[in-house]
């Protein structure tokens, strides 16, 4: 796979001599976050309020901690800012002065790798579909997981992104299709927001860690707007939420 890259130039500070290479930083960190998914949810104190933002927090806080320890070049940050204005859930930094990501250089400032998180399913029937798009009228806020990264709203300055499915019902194989099918559906579709969608950009590489029991799926997606390279690809991995400490709980319930 060749990406297409836009060149980026600006300071970053002077260093007397350059860093390793951190092209292998991103698969590494993609698997320290998907060996780590289960332990956060079965951890006894996780914080059990049932929304979004509680999980984001909670999880970010989780991967920062543990990664001080088994994973750390890096650091988690809960809702970084975006150079668009917006914040992402969490931004993954390197915890050096500078990270270096494919020839690029990352400050201790800058995210080399953003995730976005969504329930699934939704909270509500008018955001069924918010794992892709958000609504559909012209001043509805942008809430699309997917739909932020082609905007280059999100992860504008990244190449690479994660995204974390909470899959509280069905299976992820279930997800999986829908979350296709919504994608297949704004094919050819002119969007309100002016992004424009490919059958090439569904979800691909569908399988599952035997170890932590996370499944795993890429994808690849065209951007508009700000961003620094006309393409993204994200990395979707999805965690059964009622596993371990709900079956605990109902046991303990029947006894």
């Amino acid at each position: 796979m060749v990406k297409r890259r836009s060149a980026r130039t600006g300071a970053v500070g002077r260093l007397k001599v350059r860093p390793e290479s951190g092209d292998g930083l991103i698969p590494r960190t993609l698997e320290f976050i998907r060996s780590q998914l289960p332990a956060w949810r079965d951890d006894p104190q996780r914080p059990q309020a049932p929304n979004e933002k509680t999980s984001n927090s909670s999880l970010s806080d989780y991967l920062d901690v543990k990664s001080r320890s088994l994973h750390p070049m890096v650091r988690f940050k809960h809702e970084a800012t975006q150079a668009s204005g917006h914040s992402v859930d969490i931004g993954v930094h390197g915890t050096s002065e500078v990270t270096w990501i494919e020839a690029h250089p990352y400050s201790l400032y800058e995210p080399f790798m953003v995730i976005e998180a969504k329930r699934l399913p939704a909270p509500s029937n008018d955001r069924e579909r918010e794992y892709v798009s958000g609504p559909n009228e012209k001043d509805a806020k942008v809430t699309g997981g997917i739909q932020r990264f082609k905007l280059g709203l999100h992860g504008g300055g990244v190449d690479s992104a994660a995204m974390v499915g909470y899959v509280e019902a069905h299976s992820e194989q279930y997800w999986r299709d829908k979350i296709n099918a919504w994608i297949t559906a704004l094919v050819g579709i002119k969007c309100h927001d002016g992004a424009t969608w490919a059958a090439s950009e569904v979800l691909q590489e569908f399988s599952r860690d035997e170890l932590s029991g996370v499944v795993s799926a890429t994808s690849i997606h065209g951007r508009h707007g700000s961003s620094r390279s006309d393409e993204i690809s994200i990395h979707h991995l999805f965690i059964n939420m009622t596993s371990a400490r709900a079956s605990e709980k109902a046991a303990c319930q029947k006894s």
